[in-house]
């Protein structure tokens, strides 16, 4: 038997709860987070209708030929063995029950209905007769793969020590030091910040590389990876996603049994300080991006099978956890130092991607990161991208440019409604300007000579008098509407005595900031934020730069977009970046 899914048993690693692994529904069962088990006494009902733990039948079904399916299970006692279809818009059906006896070593149990099943959720349900233990299992078919994988795993860090030594620790016991991954999984650390050890990374392949952010440091890995000449799949993941192995072990399997050779894999991300809530799930960039099943709970039944249903396509995954086929790559990263390269370079290679339960990270949120250099790293990568690949005309360029400038503007981040004007200008000066920049140092440098008054220090709510938005009536939206969101509205008529609290994130509420002077911007799980204030001079400077900006990027847009039409092909080619590391 080959296996295809292992359970994964709750344990300590993680803060994500129980209920993603198992759902106990006695009291007559309990988890042991060390041992990583359950333990029933009489009648103890636990069933594995989770996110790590069901199968899901359309995305192995639509990718993969598999004849049948069954289930090992290792552990003691006697049990009642159900199986369980969750689908969309039906009735939860059982499709078998069998009485085993557990032992431990693994039982097979074999599962009739499998080609009789087009999707849904698939699960086990296990009832105690007189008490036991189950120990682990897994979803296994006597199916033989269909091609020979063999993946490297390549990570990009800089300065992220506390994550990266305990994922590749992780990685190394759990997966590379596992006799049925070796010789088809090798992990590969290309290390920006120059300050890992080969003993800190357990003697992986560690690669000390300049840093010419994500997109060079994964782009120096997949080279690595190509060169070696024996790799098929590569996978990229961040320094600081956090994933359960077998997310790794499943997208292996998935990629060995897909009769598509560009299939191609992104991991969903999930919040880690709220692990069950999904982030992503696949992507899309149509001049914005849009993230798929954002919101869904992965603890919740219904939401799990939300996540699953296909009802868009991914055109990219993001490189927190990405697995794609090397010879399938016609186009390598744009030099974006970090953010919008993943999104090019799923544009540009035409990827089969799927998504599947199960495969995920737990990652920061986005939101704490926000700031002048994220906004202005935003800004021109949805420029770009816009450009490249969407052939966008000049009106919907200048729609994406105004959402990030003046819509920092009015919410008070100056620093950032700068810092995205400075986007724009450097699109128009075209490719050169980028390869000049390549390292991001002095851009880096200038930008964050600016950006003080948005970083976040700790912040005491109690210090501040916070009283909560006036209501909207239609004639204040009517003004709000037509006074550049209050910056024409005499000072007289602000409310300057108490705060606005607004979430940290990437901009404000404008509804709700509008005719008040101070606004306290905090992230809340770290209690750090900072306050910005209307500031009339400040505006006025900004926004007539930025719109002499645009009047001057229209008279040149014809020109700026042959020069990316030209220079984009040239700075995604795989000889750009041999050249790039030709010194290395």
């Amino acid at each position: 038997m080959f296996m295809l899914q292992t359970l994964v048993m709750p344990h300590l690693d993680f803060t994500a709860p129980e209920d993603m692994y198992v759902r106990l529904h006695t009291t007559e069962v309990s988890a042991s987070l060390k041992d990583q088990k359950l333990v029933f006494r009489q009648h103890g009902r636990a069933s594995f209708d989770t996110y790590f733990n069901s199968v899901s039948v359309g995305v192995w079904k639509k990718n993969c030929k598999i004849d049948d399916i069954g289930i090992t299970l290792r552990g003691e006692g006697e049990f009642i063995l159900r199986y369980g279809l969750h689908r969309i818009g039906h009735a939860h059906v059982w499709l078998d029950e069998q009485r085993v006896t557990l032992t431990e070593r693994d039982q097979y149990f074999s599962f009739d209905r499998w080609q009789d099943l087009d999707g849904g959720m698939l699960y086990i349900y296990l009832e105690s007769v007189f008490g036991g233990s189950l120990y682990g299992g897994g979803w296994v078919t006597s199916t033989p793969s269909v091609r020979d994988v063999k993946l490297g795993i390549v990570i990009t860090h800089f300065n992220r020590k506390n994550y990266v030594i305990p994922a590749i620790k992780r990685i190394k016991k759990q997966l590379l030091d596992d006799s049925a991954f070796s010789g088809k999984i090798e992990l590969v650390v290309v290390d920006n910040s120059r300050n890992l050890t080969s003993e800190e990374t357990c003697w992986v392949t560690l690669i000390p590389n300049q840093n010419l952010g994500g997109s060079g440091g994964f782009m120096r890995g997949l080279l690595h990876l190509k060169d070696n000449h024996s790799f098929t799949h590569c996978l990229f993941m961040d320094d600081d996603a956090s994933c359960e192995i077998e997310s790794i072990r499943r997208a292996y399997r998935l990629l060995s049994y897909s009769f598509d050779d560009a299939l191609s894999i992104a991991g969903g991300l999930l919040r880690e300080l709220e692990p069950n809530k999904l982030l992503e799930k696949g992507a899309m960039f149509n001049g914005f991006v849009r993230q798929f099943k954002s919101g869904l709970n992965m603890s919740d039944v219904s939401d799990l099978l939300r996540a699953d249903f296909i009802d868009f396509i991914p055109q990219y995954g993001a490189w927190f956890f990405f697995a794609f086929p090397i010879g399938h790559v016609k186009s390598y990263a744009f030099p974006y130092f970090v953010r919008g390269d993943d999104i090019a370079f799923g544009l540009s290679n035409g990827f089969t991607i799927a998504t599947m339960n199960g495969i995920g990270v737990w990652g920061d949120d986005f939101a704490l990161k926000a700031g002048p250099m994220p906004n202005y790293l935003d800004t021109r990568n949805h420029l770009l991208n816009g450009i490249v690949f969407n052939d966008l005309d000049y009106a919907s360029i200048k729609k994406i440019a105004d959402h990030f400038v003046i819509k920092q503007l009015y919410s008070y981040n100056y620093a950032s409604a700068r810092a995205c004007r400075y986007a724009v200008q450097h699109i128009m000066k075209g490719p050169e300007f980028f390869n000049q920049h390549i390292g991001m140092s002095e851009l880096r440098n200038e930008i964050s000579s600016f950006s003080a008054s948005e970083h976040v220090v700790p912040v005491d709510r109690k210090q501040f008098v916070i009283s909560p938005p006036e209501r909207a009536g239609w004639f204040r939206e009517f003004v709000r509407r037509y006074s550049l969101n209050g910056f024409l509205v005499p000072g007289l008529f602000f409310n300057k005595e108490t705060y606005l609290f607004q979430h940290k994130g990437f901009m404000a509420d404008l509804r709700n900031i509008f005719l008040r002077s101070k606004v306290l911007y905090e992230y809340e799980p770290f209690h750090v934020g900072y306050v910005a204030v209307h500031d009339k001079k400040r505006f006025f400077k900004e926004y007539w730069t930025y719109l002499s900006v645009m009047r001057d990027f229209k008279k040149k847009f014809s020109g700026t977009k042959q020069k990316w039409s030209e220079g984009f092909p040239r700075m995604t080619s795989e000889q750009f970046w041999r050249d790039v590391y030709k010194d290395e």
